[in-house]
């Protein structure tokens, strides 16, 4: 638990709690207190840590289980490279919006762009009833998100340690950034498909730079002996691709199980790649197309990553679909990245 302002708040539900903020000082000082909890419970963190390493060598033995994880980073460098004006470019309008800086935020910042409480209304259970059905996904109760992201996980569905079923619900999660499944299911306004379309993708991309810095940064955990460098490496690693400051205290509290980033970018490549091939042979409306459910249940029902690729008709992961698929939805990459004058701590500057 953690007290905030004479209220106990569960520690897991710290950060979106945080994200409901509408006062920047305010945010700051619960992120403050958030860092406090993480280091308040950096000794159970660290015992595990040191269990994973006891157990022998952790990126060979995640290698042995299917994705080298140094393979994979240098692979999505390319991916990295092409991604990061776009995401920087969008990153800097959203902190307009809310008068910051770019290079004056911190993660606090971004969860409260990320919840998007403006677009809530466009969320109505009537209206997301209709589309969850459209798609055959089932409602489920979702704890502590609300608005678009309850929607986003309702779409993935149940989470599961298999990776087809993660896959499928990945892909249908990428609904939420679909102009066509918006306007058609959800009826969302024409003059606001494409704003929230930019905004859903954004939030998309930043969770794909997040999952990258966290898997550059274990492969620099794993080695390193010096908790001092260790907190350095994930404030420096982390902070430098989101584009926030990121507090040290949490460089072991978002590591669940050794190389679980590996498992995230795979889920995000795959679930674009299926988006693809459905969409090349069922067209933009795959979700209501009957056709589409064989191919979805047997990547559904695959348990390895080579059955995955196969059913797919790929021989290795592919991160051009997901680049692609950013690129079309992001309204910087369509009509340039300007934008008006805006004043925030730093001064006046142009967005």
């Amino acid at each position: 638990m953690v007290v905030w302002r004479g209220e106990r708040i569960a520690f897991p539900s710290l950060p979106e709690r945080i994200a409901r903020l509408d006062d920047r000082m305010a945010r700051e000082q619960a992120y403050a207190a958030y860092g406090e909890a993480l280091d308040a419970l950096s000794p159970l963190y660290e015992a595990r840590l040191a269990a994973w390493r006891e157990a022998g060598d952790v990126r060979a033995q995640a290698a042995a289980e299917g994705t080298d994880p140094a393979a994979m980073a240098a692979d999505l460098e390319r991916l990295s490279f092409n991604i990061e004006t776009p995401y920087f470019a969008a990153l800097r309008r959203y902190l307009a919006l809310i008068g910051i800086e770019q290079g004056d935020a911190a993660e606090a910042d971004l969860w409260y762009i990320e919840r998007g409480s403006s677009w809530s209304s466009w969320f109505g259970p009537r209206e997301v009833s209709r589309a969850l059905n459209a798609a055959r996904r089932q409602p489920l109760e979702v704890v502590d998100l609300d608005g678009w992201r309850a929607v986003g996980a309702q779409l993935r569905g149940e989470q599961s340690d298999v990776i087809g079923p993660t896959v499928v619900g990945a892909a249908y999660a990428t609904l939420i950034g679909d102009p066509t499944w918006l306007a058609g299911e959800i009826g969302m306004g024409s003059d606001h498909v494409a704003a929230f379309v930019d905004f859903a993708t954004f939030v998309r991309l930043l969770q794909l730079r997040r999952a990258q810095a966290e898997l550059t940064y274990e492969l620099r955990l794993y080695p390193a002996t010096d908790t001092a460098l260790e907190r350095a490496y994930f404030a420096g690693i982390v902070g430098h691709l989101i584009g926030a400051a990121v507090s040290e205290s949490g460089y072991l509290a978002g590591i669940d199980r050794p190389f679980g980033s590996v498992r995230s970018l795979e889920t995000a490549l795959l679930a674009a790649m299926l988006v693809e091939v459905l969409e090349a042979r069922h067209g933009a409306r795959w979700w209501s197309d009957p056709d589409a459910i064989p191919l979805i249940e047997r990547v559904g029902s695959a348990t390895s990553l080579a059955d995955t690729l196969v059913e797919l008709g790929y021989d290795a992961l592919d991160w051009r679909p997901v680049l692609r698929q950013i690129r079309t939805r992001l309204i910087g990459e369509m009509s340039g990245y300007g934008g008006p004058n805006i004043t925030t701590r730093a001064g006046t500057r142009k967005v």
